[in-house]
């Protein structure tokens, strides 16, 4: 039994996005909407539309690094490409959708500069940046037709299929209404996703929430790997494995609604900003509910309570707690320990030790867990370095990634 159903996963995805900023709510959906009716209008095969509507649905997954949503709804501005060159890298170096993620790295291109490039499907980037532009012109209110007849900027193909296929407002009228909805849910009953492919959607969308900090880069994946560590010290089984795994894998995602500068700021947290910071796990829980295990939605989402019912966000007690339940939330603090934050350097493995003990013997985490962490913690540490080491060369190489095409997009003063 799968932990994920498939179309869960991509629900998941487009549920996180949808916390980005409220005025992107559904947008990736409809844009992907959009791309879908007008690739079955042009005969395009259900293996490729399908293939495209995924990227629609994920063209703004770069969002999560810059934040400037205010950018992204403009059509003026020319500082889009930030965003676009983010959500390119995660797709590429992340992502299934390694194929074709280059037309996420242009979408925001027109069609004539666009033509000029060496985007691997041309045709498929002009359709998201046509589609995306159709919606925010719709929620802006802007004249539609004034839009579609820019000179240049969109493919007159595929405006002359948009304008047969809308010629009754149908599909205009479709995305006011909500309606659309329905036929994007039958297509994500549609979705088959082999395990690989749900591990590197979910681990696309972890991993690209901590890259939105330096200081939260290793986090996750410093967590998952000292949850499974002690998991095998514990003699779990392959199946009790998978569910620790992405307990861990997904218990911060919350995390991507949350302000970059309450996550980076520097000194004690005040009280309304604590309040944030702490609404970040019944995010996750909202996010996750309905949409995986139970036991793994509750691993995930209770990271944060303590034993003496001292935690949150549901102030649990011991007996509410289980081993799954316990791990998690240790490997969650030890990972902080361990790790560099805005507001303190790194600890070495001696204090960090030092500490849960201390938490333990205050009847706040596990004992037995904390004995069992420190009593192997070599071991252990040598399997988190050797999965930190090539995350942190990951997210090396996408900084530098970033530069070299922040510097092109500059030097060829590219327009959106």
């Amino acid at each position: 039994m799968n932990i994920i159903k498939d179309q869960d996963v991509i629900i998941i995805l487009k549920t996180m996005l949808n916390r980005l900023d409220d005025r992107l709510v559904d947008h990736g959906e409809r844009v992907a909407y959009l791309c879908l009716e007008l690739m079955r209008y042009m005969n395009v095969s259900e293996e490729e539309y399908l293939h495209v509507a995924k990227l629609a649905l994920l063209h703004d997954i770069g969002a999560y690094k810059t934040e400037e949503v205010d950018a992204l709804l403009s059509f003026e501005s020319e500082d889009v490409w930030e965003h676009a060159i983010y959500g390119y890298l995660f797709l590429t170096k992340m992502s299934p959708l390694k194929k074709n993620a280059d037309c996420v790295l242009y979408h925001h291109m027109s069609y004539e500069r666009l033509m000029e490039t060496d985007c691997s499907n041309k045709k498929i980037a002009a359709l998201i940046h046509l589609c995306d532009r159709i919606d925010v012109s719709k929620k802006r209110g802007a004249s539609l037709p004034s839009i579609l007849h820019q000179v240049g900027q969109f493919d007159p193909i595929q405006v002359k299929a948009f304008e047969e296929l809308n010629h009754d407002n149908r599909l205009i009228q479709r995305l006011e209404n909500k309606s659309y909805q329905d036929k994007m849910n039958d297509l994500y009953q549609t979705i088959y996703l082999g395990e690989d492919e749900r591990k590197g959607y979910l681990e696309m969308l972890a991993y690209s929430i901590d890259f939105r900090s330096e200081f939260t880069v290793l986090h996750t994946i410093t967590t998952t790997a000292i949850a499974i560590e002690l998991g095998k010290q514990y003699q779990l089984s392959s199946e009790e494995l998978d569910k620790l795994f992405y307990a861990a894998l997904l218990h911060d995602i919350g995390k991507g609604a949350i302000p970059i500068s309450i996550l980076e700021k520097q000194g004690k947290l005040n009280d309304e900003e604590t309040k944030w910071m702490q609404r970040h796990v019944s995010i996750t829980e909202e996010i996750l509910n309905g949409y995986i295990q139970t036991d793994v939605l509750h691993m995930a989402a209770r990271h944060h309570e303590k034993l003496d019912g001292s935690g949150y966000p549901h102030q649990l007690t011991d007996k509410e707690l289980t081993l799954g339940d316990r791990i998690v939330a240790i490997a969650d603090i030890l990972s902080a320990l361990l790790g560099k934050r805005s507001y303190k350097e790194k600890f070495s493995i001696t204090k960090a030790i030092s500490i849960i003990e201390e938490m333990a013997e205050n009847e706040k985490i596990d004992r037995e867990i904390v004995r069992v962490f420190a009593d192997h913690h070599e071991d252990i540490m040598i399997q988190v370095e050797q999965n930190t080491k090539k995350m942190n060369q990951l997210y090396e190489d996408m900084l530098e990634h970033y530069q070299e095409l922040k510097t092109m997009y500059w030097m060829n003063s590219v327009k959106v």
